[in-house]
């Protein structure tokens, strides 16, 4: 997969035209979801509050990157590349059936195996601790409720 690159500065302008759409997206996604006040946020009050301020970090991105030419290229297809997005794709399908914990330990061991070219014992141990962190975090701490699929916890 070599061969196919492009500038720095259009690859920069395109992410944070990209990141602006999403926060499009989110923003309108959340505006009819209930948002309080500041004073007393609902649950539309962060996504929507989010959406906005990914919109207006994406096009300082791409500003920034139109201003600044330079002759770097990037690649745009790699091993790295292709691992990356076939893990994220896989963990959404599995994150419902399988579960936060075990998604998610299994994705960053693969991302750190892979993007930060750990051995695959230490990948695995970073990517399990993680995986429990997260979810001693957003479980107790925050009282999300998570997936739990086959995690029986």
């Amino acid at each position: 997969m070599a061969g196919l690159s492009l500038p720095r500065w259009a690859g920069d302008a395109a992410v944070g035209v990209a990141l602006s759409g999403a926060g499009v997206a989110l923003a309108i996604l959340a505006w009819p979801i209930p948002r309080g006040s500041v004073g007393n946020p609902g649950p539309g009050f962060m996504p929507f509050v989010l959406g906005l301020a990914l919109v207006g970090l994406g096009l300082a991105c791409a500003v920034r990157a139109l201003r600044e030419h330079d002759g770097a290229a990037v690649a745009l297809a790699s091993r790295k590349t292709a691992v990356c997005l076939l893990t994220l794709l896989a963990a959404a399908l599995a994150f419902i059936p399988l579960g936060f914990v075990p998604t998610v330990a299994v994705m960053l061991s693969i991302l750190f195996a892979v993007l930060a070219e750990k051995p695959w014992w230490r990948a695995v141990l970073y990517g399990c601790g993680a995986s429990l962190a997260l979810d001693a975090v957003f479980e107790r701490v925050l009282g999300l409720g998570l997936p739990a699929g086959i995690w029986p916890f």
